[in-house]
């Protein structure tokens, strides 16, 4: 496994990529906090967007029917396997709650792009 840390002024970036890579892809997306426990918020689902906006400074993750907010994001990191291929995104919160963001399958990305 390798895990990447995106640096903050490549999120807009970086997500607007991998949702085309992820687009329509089935996914997962869950959230982990200790106040609450694990919560899967959407499960075998498509991805229907992913992006971040500085202005507001929210990630925005469309799975669905469910539009999941993600407010004042501290650390964006991709995850891949050996092969590569895209494991998942792991976005963490001010709360420090996780919100991860897995493809039930994983997912060919061009690492050099990013």
């Amino acid at each position: 496994m390798k895990n990447v840390i995106v640096e903050k002024d490549k999120w807009a970036d970086e997500l607007a990529y991998l949702w085309k890579r992820l687009d329509g892809k089935q996914v997962e997306v869950e959230v982990e906090a200790l106040k609450l426990g694990d919560q899967i918020e959407a499960e075998h689902v498509p991805l229907k967007g992913l992006s971040y906006d500085p202005k507001d400074d929210v990630v925005q993750v469309w799975v669905g029917d469910i539009d999941h907010l993600i407010h004042r994001p501290q650390k964006i990191m991709v995850v891949y396997d050996d092969d590569g291929r895209l494991m998942g995104i792991d976005i963490t919160d001010a709360e420090g709650e996780q919100h991860l963001i897995t493809p039930q399958e994983p997912v060919t990305v061009d690492e050099a792009a990013l």
